[in-house]
């Protein structure tokens, strides 16, 4: 892999970070202490705008309350909230790979959890949630009738998104593999790419609802039932099934995507990485960031790993492409 580490905040308006204030910025050699600059940033100079705003975080992320102007229950433990967080708000949220740091108000900081964004809805300035509810955190989350402590936005929920969003060629087709609660960074990315793209969406519903899908993906897009290979559409199948890889194969031969995302589980994810990396070489590929996000500011480690001449990756931070996540995440 390239010694280059790319920064998903990087140029942003939450840079420079707590990270360059403590000489470990991920972009800026000489925020890493060299006396020299080798960083290979071509955005605005990283250095020059710390060192011009005194050496202080630029627009840091902070804590505020958010009404929570809807909720509803899909299962016992599939509940979807609808939050009020202003239009600007909702607007940098609307990003595929958004996620937030949300709490109830009684609770400490030990319990923010990182939610992916389901759907941002711009003009009326809300944010759309999907929550499994698993252990703790979430179950803590049940308590709140009213608002949630808020923190964000985060943006590198999908490793690899960067590249696919850049790619502007015209008449590009993008694959959706998810499973389970996955599908909710990938309805965000549906709708963020489906201006300018095909975009077809392959869902494992396993532990999660249909009621939900036919809520936030259009009820005219789904799948008959009669297997043929449609173009932006919707199609249901179950990954532990061999025959849903061989549908996925299929797909892949058929519609020759340009490129892939892929939100499951690791299991999962590294067999469908296989398979596209055989049957699409050249597509790009994007996986979601199944690393323990803790503060999302690449400050508590949680999500880091060392590669091989000591580089550490903060994977709240680093943006890789999809194929340098797999082929360097040690639990894959």
């Amino acid at each position: 892999m390239s010694e280059v580490l790319n920064c998903i905040d990087a140029g942003s308006e939450n840079c420079p970070c707590f990270l360059a204030v403590t000489g470990d910025c991920l972009t800026c050699s000489r925020l890493q202490g060299k006396d020299f600059c080798d960083c290979h940033w071509r955005g605005v100079c990283i250095y020059n705008e710390f060192i011009q705003g005194n050496c202080n975080v630029n627009n840091p992320r902070k804590d505020f309350e958010a009404d929570i102007v809807k909720t509803k229950f899909y299962k016992d433990d599939l509940v979807v909230f609808v939050l009020n967080v202003g239009k600007g708000f909702a607007l940098k949220a609307s990003i595929p790979g958004t996620y937030l740091f949300i709490k109830g108000r009684g609770s400490n900081h030990f319990y923010d959890v990182p939610i992916s964004v389901m759907r941002s809805d711009i003009e009326k300035g809300q944010v759309h949630l999907a929550i499994k509810i698993i252990s703790s955190k979430t179950k803590a989350l049940l308590l709140e009738k009213e608002k949630f402590v808020v923190r964000g936005p985060y943006r590198n929920g999908i490793q690899g998104i960067s590249q696919i969003i850049r790619n502007k060629a015209p008449n590009q087709r993008v694959l959706i593999v998810a499973k389970g609660i996955g599908i909710a960074p990938g309805i965000l990315t549906s709708k963020f790419l489906n201006h300018k793209r095909i975009v077809d969406i392959t869902i494992d519903t396993e532990k999660i609802s249909k009621d939900l899908i036919s809520d936030y993906l259009e009820s005219d897009s789904t799948h008959p039932s009669d297997g043929n290979i449609e173009e932006g559409i919707v199609r249901y199948v179950s990954l532990s099934e061999q025959s849903s890889m061989e549908v996925i194969e299929s797909l892949m031969q058929k519609n020759r995507y340009d490129s892939v995302i892929i939100l499951t589980s690791d299991y999962y994810t590294e067999s469908i990485v296989k398979l596209a990396k055989r049957t699409l070489p050249e597509a790009d590929l994007a996986i979601s960031n199944n690393f323990h996000l803790c503060c999302g500011e690449g400050l508590c480690g949680s999500c880091s790993f060392d590669l091989a001449g000591g580089n550490t990756i903060k994977m709240c931070k680093c943006q890789l492409t999809g194929d340098e996540v797999f082929r360097y995440n040690p639990t894959t």
